[in-house]
């Protein structure tokens, strides 16, 4: 089954690359990763920009609406595949995080 995991995200851009670092060591890993940033967090675009994703197809979107519904509804709209898990910047998921959701 093909899963995208969405990470909604707003000025932790540390945070974030743990988490994408955690979502890259995944025992299975997803389909794609949609990570939704408000469009004036900067500190994010730059690392985004400078960031290797590895093996993770990684999406990028931008919202101009705050709040973190926004960022979700972007990324359910981006979203493919069987199954759509979401995360926050500041989570590191376990290693087998989605291969106990997507089976």
């Amino acid at each position: 089954m093909d899963a995208t995991v969405i990470v909604p995200t707003y000025k932790r851009p540390d945070d974030l690359r743990r988490c994408l670092d955690a979502l890259k060591d995944q025992t299975k890993l997803p389909a794609r990763v949609v990570v939704v940033r408000r469009d004036i967090d900067t500190a994010t675009e730059a690392m985004l920009a400078a960031y290797d994703p590895g093996k993770l197809l990684l999406v990028v979107h931008v919202v101009t609406v705050p709040g973190v519904v926004a960022a979700l509804n972007e990324g359910l709209d981006a979203a493919t595949g069987d199954i759509v898990a979401m995360t926050d910047d500041d989570a590191a998921p376990h290693h087998d995080w989605l291969e106990r959701i997507a089976g």
